[in-house]
């Protein structure tokens, strides 16, 4: 994914998230800085360099940075505080481009007055917290939605229109919070990051911002048409609204061009072999070059740490973590040590980077010596040590963004000894035979079991046990015996379990039952035998089986679909046990009877387990392609969800089912209804638009979704 043209389809749209992102990307930089940096405090405790950051002792062969760092962590002392993202505000906007002065305000008006923040948690987590407030008019910037009416306005004799426009009903405020889960490194080498868009209408990944800031520039439209349709001359407004619309249509191509290169990145497989940092970085600038981009990459990871803004960010990382000195690492050795590593291989794979390199091995004489006796079967003639990095940003698309892992270990290179020794050997021998025969016949009426066992011991020795494994047939029958009249027969149950035909099925969350169509054909199968005991011995008279239809009687104990969804399952997929009278059913294997199925938000067409105008937007593609196009509806893919891949599976299925959100009172439309049966048109898109407004209003904050629902169907 091109990383400029991810930075512009952001600042597109009014560059909120952008430059809030950008800032807290360096903040990120901050703190990883703070992670790597303590790794190995020496016991004197003199300041940490990059040699005892590096440092595996003689007799080990893999590094324990990890708890180093974690114990370093714990003894920070300024725990929490403020970033000061001021120096940076030229660099970012700066890499903006033809947005930068919109980055610029952005950052200066909406985010740097609301604060930066960063707190080490009891449990050594690292929080970067960033507001960002939302303006209620728009300025002119290049290539924002402000422009674009701006234009609109001198064009057809409303002058100033722009300034007589506010826009207090588009939200575009938000926090944002990058966890750095630093507590993790108690007991592993991994990371994680979670980076979270808090907004009024839901949470969202980095990944996803392109498609939330569409939704917001369809939310500005939406106001500005409004106002050419009040303030533009009647014989002007059709070209007038046709003039904006081509505009904003630039913009919002854009961010589906952002959207499309985060997927293209996610699905993206490459590896190779390098032989330094500066080859992967000159293979990295010659594809640039290919495309036509003229910014290139610094040629060497010096370059990089050296650079203006990075080691701005590093000067900034050493306040906080070492704010005495305790550091004595400059981003210059960190890149030269990057810089040293050599034999590279990497690869990446659906959201996953990994590379592995050598550097050399500083304790290497000392290694060699440890080894030099040949006590431990081998001597050692050579050491290095490798480092693998691997990179997980899979989750970009969701708030569990992703991971980072650093291992390093000392690599051996070593030469066999051979020692050769005389044993005497003592032998003792016990023989030992045993005879176990047994003999067992049962029928109806009588039981014989004959053991005979002989066990012969002299000496001690060891002998190899082989078993005889028999095979058990078990056989239904009925039989009836004479007996004793003044026996009394019992009946016993054996087995009890339950066959059944089932089905998936999709439901909405604020549903309070689950259908019992789901499950059908449920029959009860009781297994039994009569007997009677008699001087000991039981005598089985009877056996058999009884089989009963219990579908009627099935439900699905306290469980609904309001209380059984989960706004964090990202795969809407439950399993619901079903019951009888007697509790769970079980089938023949004992396992639990359940049936399958998938529960969401209405109006939620994206599957992010939010309605709001991202899932209008897709909602009107979907009718636009369909009606006006002409288009099959299964030739036209719903749902831009990542659980989507192709226009009939079942997630696009289940997409359409949660969209299909308002139909003609005379027109009937089940769950079980496919896509094609169903009515997707722009009065959802409208019903939806109208909820994800009332369900940010303060007015319906008591209010529950349903409620709200029940309203906007009511009208």
């Amino acid at each position: 994914m091109k990383n400029s043209l991810f930075k512009r389809a952001i600042a597109t749209a009014a560059a909120v998230p952008l430059a809030l992102t950008q800032c807290l990307t360096y903040a990120s930089a901050v703190s990883t800085d703070m992670i790597e940096a303590p790794a190995a405090v020496q016991a004197e405790n003199d300041a940490l360099t990059l040699e005892s950051l590096l440092y595996i002792p003689a007799d080990q062969t893999v590094s324990k940075w990890n708890m180093t760092v974690s114990n370093s962590l714990a003894a920070v002392q300024n725990r929490t505080g403020d970033l000061d993202i001021t120096p940076y505000v030229e660099d970012i906007a700066g890499k903006a481009g033809a947005y930068s002065d919109a980055v610029k305000v952005i950052l200066t008006k909406y985010i740097i007055p609301n604060g930066v923040t960063y707190e080490i948690t009891g449990s050594n987590d690292i929080i970067l917290k960033g507001k960002v407030t939302s303006p209620k008019q728009y300025d002119a910037y290049k290539g924002t939605p402000g422009e674009a009416l701006k234009n609109v306005g001198d064009k057809y004799g409303v002058p100033g229109l722009i300034n007589q426009v506010t826009f207090e009903d588009v939200d575009v405020s938000g926090e944002i919070t990058v966890t750095i889960k630093a507590s993790k490194l108690d007991t592993s080498t991994t990371v994680p990051v979670s980076v979270e868009f808090k907004t009024a209408d839901g949470s969202y990944g980095i990944g996803q911002i392109p498609a939330w800031a569409k939704g917001k520039v369809l939310e500005i439209q939406a106001v500005a048409e409004k106002a050419i349709k009040e303030k533009v001359a009647a014989d002007k407004v059709d070209a007038a609204i046709a003039d904006y619309e081509a505009q904003i249509k630039k913009i919002t191509d854009k961010l589906d061009k952002a959207d499309a290169k985060i997927d293209s990145a996610l699905k993206y497989s490459q590896s190779g072999d390098y032989a330094n940092v500066a080859a992967i970085i000159a293979e990295a600038n010659a594809k640039l070059a290919e495309k036509n981009f003229k910014k290139q990459i610094p040629a060497t990871a010096t370059d990089i740490a050296t650079n203006a803004t990075v080691a701005k960010a590093y000067d900034q990382a050493l306040k906080i973590a070492a704010p005495n000195g305790e550091i004595a690492i400059t981003a210059a050795e960190l890149g030269a040590f990057a810089d040293s590593i050599k034999d590279i291989t990497a690869s990446l794979a659906g959201g996953v980077g990994t590379g592995t390199g050598t550097f050399d091995d500083a304790e290497k004489d000392a290694v060699i010596a440890y080894y030099a006796d040949g006590s431990k079967g081998f001597t050692v003639k050579d050491s290095y040590k490798q480092i693998k990095a691997t990179v997980d940003f899979s989750g970009i698309k969701s708030v569990d963004a992703g991971s980072v892992d650093v291992q390093i270990e000392r690599v051996l290179v070593t030469e066999t000894t051979t020692t050769t020794s005389t044993t005497t050997t003592s032998t003792t021998t016990t023989t030992t035979t045993s005879t176990d025969t047994t003999t067992s016949t049962d029928t109806t009426t009588t039981s014989t079991e004959t053991t005979t066992s002989t066990d012969t011991t002299t000496t001690s020795t060891e002998t190899t046990s082989t078993d005889t494994t028999s095979t058990s047939t078990d056989t239904t029958t009925t039989s009836t015996t004479s007996m004793p009249a003044d026996v009394t027969v019992t009946t016993s149950v054996v087995k009890s379990y339950v066959t059944a035909d089932t089905d998936y099925a999709f439901y909405l969350n604020t549903e309070e039952e689950f259908d019992k169509a789901q499950v059908s054909n449920v029959i009860l199968h009781t297994s039994y035998v009569e007997g009677y005991t008699i001087d000991g011995q039981t005598i089985i008279t009877k056996e058999g089986e009884d089989i009963k239809d219990i579908t009627a009687d099935i439900n699905f104990g306290s469980a609904t679909p309001s209380n059984t969804y989960k706004q964090d399952n990202t795969t809407f997929k439950y399993s619901v046990p079903v019951y009888g009278a007697d509790g769970v059913l079980t089938d023949n294997e004992g396992k639990n009877l359940t049936v399958t199925v998938y529960i969401g938000v209405k109006g939620d067409t994206n599957l992010d387990s939010v309605a709001n105008a991202v899932d209008a937007s897709q909602v009107l593609a979907f009718y636009a392609k369909t009606s006006t196009q002409g288009r099959a509806v299964y030739d036209v893919i719903l749902s831009e969800s990542k659980l989507v891949s192709t226009p009939d599976g079942l997630y696009e299925e289940f997409a359409a089912f949660l969209s299909d959100v308002h139909h003609d009172a005379s027109v009937t439309v089940g769950r079980d209804a496919k896509k094609d049966s169903r009515s997707i048109t722009a009065n959802d898109a409208s019903n939806i638009l109208a909820y994800y407004s009332k369900r940010s209003a303060d007015a319906y904050k008591d209010k529950t979704d349903k409620e709200i629902w029940d309203e906007v169907l009511s009208k």
